[in-house]
């Protein structure tokens, strides 16, 4: 059915969290696209009441009432993005739906290109948009420069049609969808606080979605830098996310969270193995997979730099699965019993 004259065609959704100057980048953005303000609406949720509330309020205002922006926007107890975005696109009316983070600044073009890329594919479309780097990222911290060039990885790999499963390049810094398709898979999962956007982007994949890349729909990621410490306590938690989407989704194989060390890199196995059996040894790796990454970036070789960190990545992932499942034999019972599963896939995610 086609919305009514009065009714946006296309609405942003964006979750929040105490960064009320990027939000203030983003809705500057909007306010320079070239769809019309009447075919799209804004949809903003806040996830925390603190004191950025002044801020974001400030913000907010001047978006609507000196931009004109068709923006609404709520404040919620810290619940974390799932809950957040859920509960931004059951505010909105239109039938597509986009969803991006707080802080990407939106290409002229966006919205309109998103647009296209739903109407034009129907409704089980799912729209992945590019993002581009700032200028300077090789010279981020390297947890963060990892996080750049692996983007700039996928796309590539999706553009040369080399991307089979779609899960995992479903990353909710630039995405769209139908409402309808997203409410058919249940939409985020509130219990995930990480790995919400894997999930889903698997829930459309078995859905029969069908993926596009628009790489018209594009935003530049104005990375807000967090700490190094915070960023490992998070690849050690999405350990645990993993286990908990792979029961989730009825124990698919495809879905199984040692996958990638069963079927992926030696070098890393190797590396899991040897540093993995204890929290020690694993601190102990880590620390000097940073310092030779970090001295390597300083030699500007970003590439072998970032290496490091994808292995630390890797390392986090698996002592978040280790403590997890409680001993370092339990999971090598894991991948065991995966390896011996018929029907298991033999690549990586």
């Amino acid at each position: 059915m086609d919305p009514s004259p009065t009714e946006p065609k296309i609405a942003l959704v964006v979750a929040t969290y105490r960064r009320p100057e990027a939000l203030a980048t983003l809705l500057a953005a909007l306010g320079r696209q070239t769809l019309t303000r009447s075919q799209f609406e804004v949809a903003v949720v806040i996830d925390c009441v603190d004191d950025s509330e002044a801020a974001y309020l400030q913000v907010l205002e001047r978006a609507r009432s000196e931009a004109g922006l068709p923006v609404q926007w709520t404040f919620q107890a810290n619940a974390g993005q799932s809950v957040a975005r859920d509960r931004g696109i059951g505010a909105t009316r239109a039938r597509w739906v986009v969803v991006v983070d707080d802080d990407m600044d939106l290409a002229p073009g966006f919205l309109a290109a998103h647009l296209e890329a739903l109407e034009s594919g129907g409704p089980k479309t799912v729209a992945i948009g590019r993002v581009d780097p700032e200028e300077g990222w090789e010279r981020q911290p390297l947890h963060e420069a990892m996080r750049t060039l692996s983007m700039l990885d996928l796309h590539e790999e999706i553009a040369r049609g080399r991307r089979q499963s779609w899960g995992k390049a479903f990353v909710t810094q630039n995405v769209s969808f139908g409402r309808d398709l997203y409410r058919s898979v249940g939409g985020f999962d509130a219990a995930l606080r990480l790995g919400e956007d894997t999930e889903l982007g698997w829930q459309f994949e078995r859905a029969g979605a069908h993926f596009v890349f628009a790489d018209r729909a594009a935003a530049i990621h104005r990375s807000r830098v967090g700490s190094f410490d915070t960023w490992l306590r998070r690849q050690v938690e999405y350990g645990r996310s993993g286990i908990y989407i792979y029961q989730k989704l009825g124990r698919d194989p495809q879905f199984h969270y040692l996958r990638n060390l069963a079927n992926g890199s030696r070098l890393n196995a190797l590396l899991v193995s040897a540093l993995c059996r204890s929290d020690a040894t694993a601190r102990s790796g880590i620390a000097l997979l940073r310092w030779l990454g970090e001295g390597l970036q300083r030699l500007g070789a970003i590439r072998p730099a970032v290496a490091t960190h994808k292995a630390i990545q890797s390392l986090a992932y698996h002592l978040g699965v280790r403590r997890a499942l409680g001993s370092w034999s339990r999971l090598q019972q894991e991948k065991r019993s995966f390896l011996a599963t018929l029907d298991r896939p033999l690549g990586p995610a």
